[in-house]
């Protein structure tokens, strides 16, 4: 049990990393829908923990879950998040990182091929993958509204020095997520390039900071239906 100082009893934080498949010691090959399959298999997992974790319901707490992706990963996280049927009262969805995020595959084609008379950023529609976390937000807050949930907290944690993914993607999708009505925070950390977020002080601090919030909104949320 660790103390955290941001609210009023003792908390287990618990990571879970999925391996998914074409990468790291997983077998398979890496498409869009295999890794999608990943991240619910994942989500599963964590539930089927908690079901195991506790043999009555009148003694389960509810299980606070932060989504977290990194560059194309982000695309993951927030196709999970959008499939907000797969959560449950007891497994909830409170926050959402997006760590070096862009708006989506089509996005980054025209980025890594700007120059018009060239025929790759036209060849879109014939890509492999398709992750979009443009439409996946507004997917997102849709489901929400369905389910009579409230949306998890946004967090856009931005490279200040990104050498692939241009600031004006991660300034979209902040003004995507104010367009939905989407609680949003974007810490740039400035002396960090695409996969140093983690490593400058700033980036870990902010990405602590918004796991810790989850919580704290948590606790406030629960005075309030009291």
């Amino acid at each position: 049990m660790l103390r955290d100082a941001k609210v009023t009893r003792p908390v287990t934080y618990i990571m879970v990393c999925c391996s998914y498949r074409g990468y790291w010691t997983s077998k398979g090959r890496p498409t869009e829908n295999g890794i999608a399959l990943d991240a619910e298999a994942t989500l599963s997992w964590i539930k089927k923990e908690e079901e195991q974790r506790v043999d009555t319901s009148a003694c389960r707490k509810q299980i606070n879950v932060v989504v977290w992706g990194q560059s194309i990963g982000a695309g993951v996280a927030t196709t999970l998040a959008a499939k907000q049927d797969l959560f449950t009262k007891n497994v909830a969805l409170k926050t959402l990182i997006l760590e070096t995020p862009f708006l989506g595959v089509r996005a980054m084609l025209e980025t890594l091929y700007p120059q018009k008379f060239l025929p790759y950023r036209y060849l879109w529609p014939f890509l492999r993958t398709h992750l979009d976390s443009w439409t996946a937000l507004a997917i997102l807050k849709e489901r929400s509204t369905e389910l009579k949930i409230k949306p998890p907290n946004i967090v856009l944690l931005v490279a200040g020095r990104d050498e692939l993914v241009p600031s004006s993607q991660s300034d979209i999708l902040e003004s995507r997520c104010a367009s939905l009505g989407l609680s949003t925070r974007k810490e740039v950390i400035a002396s960090a390039y695409h996969t140093e977020v983690l490593v400058r002080p700033g980036g870990r601090r902010a990405a602590v900071e918004a796991i810790q919030d989850s919580l704290k909104q948590h606790e406030v949320d629960e005075k309030v239906k009291s």
